[in-house]
Parts: structure tokens; sequence; C-alpha cells
């Protein structure tokens, strides 16, 4: 069976599976060319002013032949709960992972077991996996750890490593080789001195907005949707590997880990990627109010390039960066 899962949803279970599954987001995240994507949605009618990610998203289970989606709950934006339901209405078979509404480690077990059970997962088979996963993310902690200390590596290939580790389509050995060469590529080439952001959030995929931070010599040190999609902590109970994840958990949750984080990794500005400036005003009002630094929201909706508007405000927003 072809399967598509929208993370948040934890992938071990789907990665100790016998069906070919595709993490949609580090699909879309990764690829070079949307244009076939965005034309099937185009002409299934969907609006120009829809987000690209949600276009595609739909294009995109079309030209895999997906036949079962996999997705969170709560926690998932309006357009793609208006896809999802799209698709379901188009006979593809849908499955919500549930998390607790507030953290439960029992409850959190329960939803991982059923995810299991329906995915014909065996137990030990898990266990294997989760072997194998643990030393692809030992590699992964590797390469986080060095952007944490000395900025290593660009912001564009920082986000998108962790955007492939979401994603290893089964072949974990080939995920840790891919880490581990990054690992050997590293080049001191001076970032430790430049302007150090985090991205909170669901990660910006505007053209050209990593190459407007490079060229402005900031740098990302840290990607909260790629780090909590990929549970970095050692340890064998999968429920306990994602009960410490705040994703799902709400705003303070996600604070006190961002906090720490800020702190850790001796950040000096914040970007809140969102789908729609006007949707996230919350999100937004509440980061500004308690994280003590900047902030920044780029808006990801329309796809495309940053226009000249934008790249001023993130210049001004990096400036003030330097001054906090």
């Amino acid at each position: 069976m072809k399967i598509g899962v929208i993370p948040p949803v934890p992938m071990e279970p789907f990665a100790a599976s016998t069906h070919e599954v595709a993490n949609l987001w580090s699909v879309f995240f990764l690829a070079e060319d949307r244009s076939a994507w965005l034309e099937t949605a185009r002409l299934a009618g969907f609006p120009e002013n829809y987000s690209v990610w949600a276009r595609c998203l739909y294009g995109l289970l079309f030209d895999r032949g997906i036949e079962t989606l996999y997705y969170p709950e709560p926690g998932l934006p309006k357009e793609i709960q208006r896809v999802v339901q799209l698709l379901r209405e188009q006979d593809v078979h849908t499955v919500p992972f549930s998390f607790p509404l507030l953290r439960n480690t029992d409850r959190l077990r329960e939803q991982l077991d059923k995810l299991s059970a329906g995915l014909g997962v065996e137990p030990g088979v898990l266990d294997a996996v989760m072997e194998k996963w643990a030393n692809a993310r030992t590699s992964l902690r590797r390469f986080d750890g060095l952007q944490l200390r000395s900025a290593g590596f660009s912001s564009k290939t920082y986000v998108a490593t962790l955007a492939r580790s979401m994603d290893p389509r089964q072949d974990l050995e080939g995920l840790k080789r891919d880490i581990e060469a990054g690992l050997l590529a590293y080049e001191d080439v001076g970032r430790d001195r430049w302007t150090r952001v985090a991205l909170l959030g669901l990660t910006p995929y505007r053209e050209g907005f990593y190459e407007a931070l490079e060229s402005r010599k900031a740098v990302v040190v840290y990607d909260e949707w790629g780090v909590e999609n990929n549970p970095m902590s050692t340890g064998a109970d999968l429920s306990a590997l994602y009960n410490i994840c705040p994703l799902p958990y709400g705003l303070k949750r996600r604070l006190e880990r961002v906090q720490r984080e800020i702190e850790t990794r001796h950040i000096k500005g914040v970007i809140l990627g969102v789908e729609y400036i006007g949707e996230s005003i919350r999100d937004e009002g509440f980061f500004r109010a308690n994280l003590g630094v900047p902030v920044f929201v780029i808006e990801n909706a329309a796809g495309g390039p940053l226009g000249e508007p934008d790249l001023k405000a993130l210049g001004r927003f990096l400036e003030s960066c330097g001054r906090s």
C-alpha cells in the first residue's frame, strides 16, 4: 500500500511496516520543482490564494498514487484540514493519529500501539527499527550539536538535513551515511560570528529566504519543526520519546523548550514561520511577549520569492538582533 504522512506523526512504525511510505512534508520541502503538483491542484479547482503547501499536498498525493493518508490531531492548519476532507470525499482513506489533549504517556502509548497494529507492524520488528533509527539519530545529534556550537552549516543545509531525516524511506543506513557525509564535509567559514537565529513554527519555504539570511550574515542554529519531528533523545520506548515533544501540546510547552534553546544556542532572534499572518496573531503575540528576543514573522502561503518589502523588513529585524 502507498501511504502518505502529514507530520507531526511518529514515523518509526511506518518505517517498520512493509508499506511504501512518504513523509509528505519532507517530499514537499526538499522538492526543487513543485509546478506539477500546483497544476494538479489548479485543475482540481483550488484557488490561487490557497497556500502553496496545501495545494502541493493535494497534487502530491495524486502524483504519488497515495492510497492512505495519516495526519495528526490536533494541530492541523485549516487549509490542510480542507484538503484532507476533500481527499476523503475522493475515496482516499484518511486516518488520524490522535495525540492526547494533555500529556499522558499511557494514552500516547495506546495511540502508538493502535498505529502499529493498523500498519501490521510486529513489536520485534519495531524494536529493531528503533535501534537502527537510534544509530542514525546519534549522527543527527552530532550534526545538530555542531550547528549549535559553531554554526558549521549553512541555514539551508541545516534545515534540509532535518527535513530529510524525517523521511528515511526505510533506508536508515542510507540516512546515517548521508548525515555522516555532511559531517565530513564540514568547513569552518566563520559563521560562528554571524547573527544566530531560530525558526519556530512551520519551516519557511519561500524562495530566496535562506539565501537572504546568508547574504546578511545570519544563520539558523535551531529549527523547531525539524528538531521536534526528529526526536533525538536516547531511549527505546517510543511513547517516552514522543511524550517530551512539545509541538502538539500548545504554546506554553513550546515556550519552555524554545527558551532553553535560546539560552543554550545563544540565539539573538526568532523567525516565526506561518501560513497566514492574519491567522497567527495569537502565536505571534505570545512569542513576542515571552521570548525576550526580537521576533520576525514570515508568511509562507503565497510561495514565490521574497519581495523588496520582505527583504527590507528582514534586514531591520536582523539589525535589531544585533542590538539585543
